[in-house]
């Protein structure tokens, strides 16, 4: 099924605002910044976006989603807050490999950082990050409660946390920004996140 045109304009705005956010960075990230690189008036923009938090929320879910269909392919399990199972070494590998992957590309870091900036002085900004995290959190909890069944769901949601936490701060230090991304590294990442997830010490 084809998508609809409005959907397709959407996608085209929301592609121009990661755009700013990537090339211009916060200062130029009013209203009409996001409007002129995408080649409409204000008010197109404003007819799905009223709000600059609606453009920011929409940009953030977007890269939730398209993050969380490529993890789900690799894991081979849908990724979601009820998920029940058993999670092997090798699953969790093998997901993990998968999300630092999903955090070493620069232009989704520096899109990010833009966005907390924002955040930074901008409630509205600031409530868009945070369900964002929410629903990253949310994702990787059912991961973790197929690893530990045996945790509360205090416990579980600490944990995620945690490795949320891990993989976040990983992304800005494994970038060039900071330039501390070795193999060694991305694999001692890796082994404390499956410490988390399964409570025992991954193999080397």
């Amino acid at each position: 099924m084809t998508e609809s045109k409005g959907a397709l304009r959407k996608a085209a705005l929301l592609d121009a605002a990661e755009e700013v956010l990537v090339t211009k960075g916060n200062a130029n990230a009013a209203m009409r910044d996001f409007a002129a690189a995408a080649g409409v008036r204000i008010g197109h923009l404003q007819h799905y976006f009223p709000t600059r938090a609606d453009l920011i929320r929409s940009v953030l879910e977007r890269t939730l989603e398209r993050s969380l269909r490529r993890l789900e392919e690799t894991a081979g399990f849908e990724l979601g807050a009820e998920s029940s199972g058993q999670l092997s070494q090798n699953d969790s590998h093998r997901l993990l490999t998968a999300l630092l992957q999903e955090h070493s590309g620069l232009a989704d870091v520096r899109m990010h950082l833009e966005i907390w900036a924002m955040a930074a002085s901008d409630e509205s900004a600031a409530g868009a990050v945070r369900a964002f995290y929410s629903q990253y959190s949310a994702r990787v909890q059912g991961v973790v409660r197929r690893g530990r069944p045996d945790l509360t769901e205090p416990q579980t949601s600490d944990v995620a946390a945690a490795i949320v936490s891990l993989f976040e701060g990983a992304a800005v230090t494994r970038s060039d920004i900071a330039g501390l991304r070795t193999e060694q590294g991305d694999q001692t990442i890796i082994r404390t996140a499956q410490w988390l997830i399964h409570g025992q010490e991954a193999p080397l």
